[in-house]
């Protein structure tokens, strides 16, 4: 941690990451369409924070993610299930462990791939792929230990059919989107990383 906030590049592109978090959130910009769904990418600022700069930057941002979440439950509310995530253990909560989750997995990888020319490739874009699969994952388990009945209750459906619908459709198209997007940015921190290291 000492580390992190002693880096001013560190510091930098968790400041940067948090802005992209905010204008995607607060703008159209933080979905895609694809054909009869729409993909949510508000998560992979978090994503690249914790594959590029650790556990603990993850970890804070993933946070400031939820936050962030949070407050566009309370002021902005769009879906009938918004309200819900005025709750932390909803909003934040399962946000925390988004960065943490693709660091680690991405680490993972990297051993396996371990002298592979590709392993900085396959371990970023399975890390970006975790990440969102965490978010998902972690958000739907504390909704349904929160607010199951209220979920059925809103949506007229059993939990489990929603828990079907959407990652058969969101959740997939979302998690591939965020490791596409993940791996270049994450090599492209790799290679100047290592440019400007070698230059020293």
């Amino acid at each position: 941690m000492k580390k992190l906030f002693s880096n001013p590049r560190s510091l930098a592109l968790l400041g940067l990451m948090l802005a992209i978090t905010i204008i995607l959130d607060m703008t159209p910009l933080g979905m895609i369409p694809l054909g009869t769904i729409s993909a949510t990418i508000v998560q992979i600022p978090t994503i690249i924070t914790g594959v590029i700069l650790g556990p603990v930057a993850g970890f804070i941002m993933g946070t400031s993610f939820g936050i962030i979440t949070l407050i566009h439950a309370a002021t902005r509310p769009v879906t009938v299930l918004d309200p819900l995530f005025i709750n932390p253990l909803i909003s934040v909560l399962p946000r925390m462990f988004i960065g943490v989750a693709s660091y680690y997995v991405f680490i993972g990888i990297s051993k396996l791939f371990k002298k592979s020319p590709v392993k900085n490739t396959v371990s970023a874009f399975i890390g970006g792929i975790a990440g969102s699969l965490t978010n998902t994952g972690l958000v739907f388990l504390m909704l349904y230990l929160v607010y199951a009945k209220e979920v059925v209750e809103k949506l007229g459906m059993a939990f489990g059919a929603f828990l079907i619908a959407v990652f058969t459709t969101n959740a997939i198209a979302e998690a591939i989107i965020s490791g596409i997007i993940t791996t270049p940015i994450a090599l492209a921190y790799y290679r100047f990383s290592k440019t400007a290291n070698n230059g020293k």
